[in-house]
């Protein structure tokens, strides 16, 4: 949780090396990535999203931000776009099995060899 409450900072628009600092010693010792990597690409790739945003149907931005609600996450203005992948986090964060999740974003994953 404390990687997830990292992210939102950085999606707030708070300082990656600011958030790093302050989330690094309770982390230190969970597998998989650097948070500090982590940060960085998330906000490289939330920002990346923003940008590419061209709206969405009413009802799915619905229940994104009921999402959103259920965790007491507020949307920054102008991240709309990237408010579908910080939903998928919610989603996964509250216990949602990571295949589940990724269904309800309507993200298709396809298996690696069925997709060459």
């Amino acid at each position: 949780m404390k990687v997830f409450d990292a992210i939102i900072e950085v999606w707030n628009g708070e300082p990656v090396d600011e958030v790093y600092r302050k989330y690094s010693d309770d982390v230190k010792d969970l597998p998989g990535y650097n948070l500090e990597y982590i940060l960085y690409a998330l906000k490289w790739i939330l920002e990346q999203e923003g940008i590419n945003f061209k709206g969405r149907p009413q009802k799915k931005q619905e229940q994104l931000d009921k999402i959103l609600k259920r965790h007491n996450i507020i949307v920054p203005k102008g991240r709309e776009g990237s408010e579908l992948a910080i939903s998928l986090f919610c989603e996964i964060a509250s216990g949602v099995h990571l295949v589940e999740a990724l269904i309800r974003a309507n993200l298709d994953v396809v298996p690696r060899k069925r997709g060459r």
